[in-house]
């Protein structure tokens, strides 16, 4: 076998999408994903007896997590280990003011994984640039999108059923976190938008699942906007491009610090080649590949200001409904990001370190 792909998540996750992409780059029969089961150390125990039998000359972990990474430090001798990561786990975990246990247990995975990879696969230039500076050597292949599956649709129907007709409606797709010390989470700056501009026929599309659901509906209920905010859920990968096509707006919303700064994040990509129109935080590759209109500045590590900036936009893009087309002018962006070319890239890096 010449590749062994360890996910850290389950069959349908992000991660393994992008490890299913890229092992059927690599050729049918010659790679193979195993994704995390169970806890911590019952994954490490699965993967890495995966490992010892399938003996494949690559294994690629997906994510820097303690799984993979422990799992391919048992690996056979002369079996080459690429590290692929989307995030800065340490730093991450002090955006959010984590105990300082998880801080120093995070530092150590990203001390042995890099330290002992052959390769590392970052998916934004910042990152690459960030660990160069720490005398490591990166290559950039960033989050992909399948453009077969992703493009304009007709949500017409979908917006009628979900009741969101003559509605501004704005979406986030996701994993919806909350982060107590920082009082908020993914979606907390849209709603907070919302009841800002009562008086606006805004409305709220969350697309995913995560616990921070429930504290967003609470938050909506004490401001009075409770009917404004439409939670659907998790839906598959084939169907969310129509729910994205259902948005009038997505919005992508990182804080200005250095764990969002490496993040391309797989949301920019699915936005783009749906041609939806985005307000972006001037954070990461979304500012350096966005225009200019589509950009808001953010203040620090968590801008109490910005649901106010995004009120006033939205206002603004109520008032002119006809700049929403623009968003159709992004689609070419998407190309860097398809998943053909992405996980050619992938492939051939896999080719090269097995030979």
């Amino acid at each position: 076998m010449i590749a062994q792909f360890l996910v850290n998540g389950a069959e349908g996750s992000a991660a393994g999408a992008r490890a299913e992409r890229i092992a059927r780059a690599v050729g049918p029969g010659d790679a193979e994903i195993v994704y995390r089961d169970g806890s911590r150390r019952r994954a490490v125990a699965g993967m890495a007896k995966a490992s010892r039998r399938a003996r494949p000359r690559v294994i690629w972990a997906m994510d820097l997590a303690v799984a993979p990474v422990v799992a391919a430090l048992t690996r056979s001798r002369g079996t080459k280990f690429v590290v692929d990561t989307g995030d800065s786990p340490a730093a991450f975990l002090e955006q959010v003011q984590a105990g300082r246990a998880l801080i120093a247990i995070a530092r150590v995975l990203e001390r042995v994984g890099y330290g002992s990879a052959d390769c590392i696969v970052v998916r934004g230039p910042y990152h690459a640039e960030q660990l160069r500076a720490r005398g490591l050597d990166a290559r950039v292949i960033p989050d992909g999108v399948d453009l077969k599956l992703f493009g304009p649709a007709d949500a017409t129907g979908l917006r009628a059923k979900m009741g969101l007709e003559r509605k501004f409606t704005v979406g986030i797709q996701g994993h919806f976190t909350w982060y107590p010390a920082l009082g908020g989470g993914l979606g907390w700056e849209l709603v907070h938008a919302i009841a800002l501009r009562k008086d606006l026929p805004i409305h709220a599309l969350l697309i995913g699942s995560g616990p921070g659901l429930s504290h967003l509906r609470v938050l909506a209920e004490d401001l009075g906007v409770g009917d404004r905010v439409t939670v659907v859920g998790r839906v598959s990968y084939q169907d969310l491009a129509l729910y994205l096509n259902a948005c009038d707006v997505c919005l992508l919303t990182q804080t200005n610090d250095p764990s969002s700064w490496v993040r391309t994040t797989g949301k920019l990509p699915g936005y783009l080649a749906c041609g939806r129109y985005i307000l972006a935080s001037r954070v990461g590759t979304a500012a350096e590949i966005l225009p200019e209109e589509m950009l808001i500045d953010y203040e620090g590590r968590w801008d109490h200001a910005y649901p106010a900036k995004l009120a006033e936009r939205f206002a603004g893009l109520i008032r002119g409904p006809e700049r929403l087309t623009r968003g159709a002018d992004l689609r070419g962006l998407a190309q860097q990001f398809d998943y053909e070319r992405v996980a050619e890239e992938a492939a051939a890096l896999v080719r090269s370190l097995a030979n």
